[in-house]
């Protein structure tokens, strides 16, 4: 299991620098999305240790007597404590959505404004 969280760790840190160079028209977007990103790495790594606890949990209760009882039980804690981190992904989504969306927005203004003001730009008569 070890094995897995350093692997999904080297991919998240991957994925964080790949974005990091594509993303490079503004700085202030960049550190914003940076923070969302390593912020998205720990949660993952949160996330990671819940699920790992919920396995050791589900393998003890197969040594007792009342199996479906500490199953449903560890079930229980499980979904308890991903609840908050399943949220707060869904936060740092919707921010990251909306930083990528303003990028998209002023990129797209900066190319309509380019185009305003190129001479070779067709305008119309009044």
């Amino acid at each position: 299991m070890i094995w897995h969280s350093n692997l999904i760790a080297r991919w998240m840190a991957f994925v964080f620098f790949a974005s990091a160079q594509i993303l490079s028209a503004q700085p202030a977007a960049i550190d914003d999305l940076q923070k969302i990103s390593e912020e998205t790495i720990v949660l993952k790594e949160k996330k990671s240790i819940v699920l790992q606890t919920y396995q050791r949990n589900a393998k003890a209760c197969w040594q007792l007597f009342a199996v479906n009882d500490c199953l449903a039980k560890a079930q229980r804690e499980k979904y308890q404590s991903l609840a908050p981190i399943e949220q707060l992904e869904i936060e740092l989504n919707a921010k990251r959505r909306a930083l990528k969306e303003a990028e998209r927005l002023e990129r797209l203004n900066e190319k309509s404004s380019a185009q305003q003001n190129s001479p070779h730009s067709i305008k119309a008569i009044p």
